[in-house]
């Protein structure tokens, strides 16, 4: 068995100085999987020289690889304080940075994990009026926002979507689903209140920083209604959610917003739902040209899910792509693992890709599992949050690789397809001369590429 990852190469902090850093979103299940006990895993076929904690990526103590940044929802959490052990609420705090989700996908969806929360949401659904009353008794907003205090260092503020209105999306059985777009923007704008003048009231002034989350859907005009609304609250950053993150969309947003001195007190600006590679250079221009303009330091982030969807949906693992002057290369390409008693045995040796950490250590073999409940040859809880290490660090990997093909000491404009190269150009200008309509219209077919207009 090949030796661990050199401890100098192990940790990805670091590399992101410069760059818009990429988030996982990190699920609880696997949160809690890095802190137990090696004997509670699973029995037998796991390496020597392997501890359940070095799952644990926020941890420079991890002997795999570490990366001090994370998405965490408080959507997860039924309760405000959690008594149970996970690697994000027994994080050291120093030098390691959470971005809290306040859950309004899962109200906007309806997947809501209080069962008492939601009794009392939905019993309001059908009447608009009743909900618009009593949204306030829910107690929905008071765990949440005590949750982000407790355990995260920036969060988004609480927002009820557009998205999940009658008005955008007639067929959803979201418990929101009937109000309208006023209705869901006069709540969320309550709710920035309720945040402003109750947040860190249980801890003597130390919570979280908040993101003051901007929304926009298809119908014309919501988008300015909700900004309209919410650019009064100061808070230390904003984040971008639904149609808002739109490429087109957020250049605006973002011209207007210096134009109108909303980010002066910006620390972080967050894109909700973003992968690498392609998004990883969008965002870090769109960083350095922001944080010129506004002659401040301002850091961009962005998150997804994808790899946790992989491995527990598809049982499947990303692969890092060979970035090439083709466009088309610039996505994360992902293969099944094969599920047979052939490879759980360990007749067919099937390694992991040699890039990987966890490659020094394990194959798939390990991966695949062999006894009694698995006698022919699955994936267990343990194979699974392996193959989303391996796949969060494989999205490190490549959207530091993408960064550094750019905007790194040594930038190999060859492996950087022209028409990407030009939106870099593009956003530099842009921010340097005023963000007008005309320039995003001379640059239509440009933008194009990354920000295709709606089907008519």
């Amino acid at each position: 068995m090949r030796c661990l990852l050199d401890t100098t190469m192990r940790d990805l902090t670091d590399r992101y100085e410069k760059y818009a850093v990429y988030l996982p979103s990190l699920q609880q299940h696997y949160a809690e999987f890095a802190t137990k006990d090696r004997g509670d895993v699973r029995q037998g076929r796991i390496p020597r020289n392997f501890r359940p904690n070095d799952l644990d990526f926020l941890s420079p103590d991890s002997r795999l690889w570490s990366c001090k940044y994370a998405l965490y929802s408080s959507g997860q959490f039924e309760k405000a304080f959690v008594t149970t052990d996970d690697m994000v609420i027994n994080r050291k705090r120093e030098g390691v940075i959470v971005v809290g989700d306040s859950g309004g996908y899962q109200l906007g969806s309806g997947a809501i994990k209080s069962k008492r929360e939601k009794e009392a949401i939905y019993r309001y659904a059908e009447s608009p009026q009743d909900f618009y009353a009593n949204w306030f008794m829910t107690g929905y907003r008071e765990r949440v926002l005590n949750w982000l205090d407790a355990y995260t260092d920036y969060a988004m503020t609480l927002d009820l979507p557009l998205w999940a209105s009658t008005e955008a999306k007639p067929t959803s059985t979201s418990p929101i689903r009937n109000l309208s777009i006023k209705q869901l923007i006069d709540l969320s704008v309550d709710n920035l209140r309720y945040f402003q003048e109750n947040r860190a009231r249980n801890f003597s002034g130390e919570g979280t920083k908040f993101l003051n989350v901007i929304q926009d859907i298809e119908q014309v005009g919501a988008g300015d209604l909700w900004y309209d609304a919410v650019k009064d609250f100061e808070f230390e950053g904003w984040a971008f959610g639904g149609r808002s993150s739109l490429l087109r969309n957020m250049l605006r947003r973002l011209r207007t917003m210096l134009d109108e001195d909303k980010l002066k007190r910006t620390e972080v600006i967050h894109l909700l739902a973003k992968s690498p590679p392609i998004q990883s250079v969008i965002y870090t221009a769109i960083q350095q040209a922001v944080s010129k303009a506004a002659d401040r330091p301002i850091r961009f982030t962005y998150d997804s899910s994808s790899p946790h969807r992989a491995s527990g949906m598809s049982r499947a693992i990303y692969h890092k792509p060979d970035l090439t002057s083709d466009l088309r290369s610039w996505r994360m390409p992902s293969r099944q693992i094969p599920q047979n008693m052939q490879v759980a045995r360990g007749n067919v040796r099937v390694d992991l890709p040699e890039f990987s950490p966890l490659s020094r250590i394990f194959n798939v073999n390990h991966i695949v599992f062999h006894k009694q409940a698995n006698r022919f040859g699955r994936v267990d809880n343990l194979g699974e949050h392996l193959m989303t290490n391996h796949n969060i660090y494989t999205f490190h990997a490549t959207a530091l690789e993408a960064c550094d093909l750019v905007f790194g000491a040594k930038p190999d404009g060859s492996r950087v397809p022209l028409v990407l190269q030009e939106l870099v150009s593009f956003v530099n200008v842009f921010f340097e001369n005023g963000g007008s309509e005309q320039l995003i219209s001379d640059n239509a077919k440009l933008l194009d590429v990354f920000d295709p207009p709606p089907k008519p």
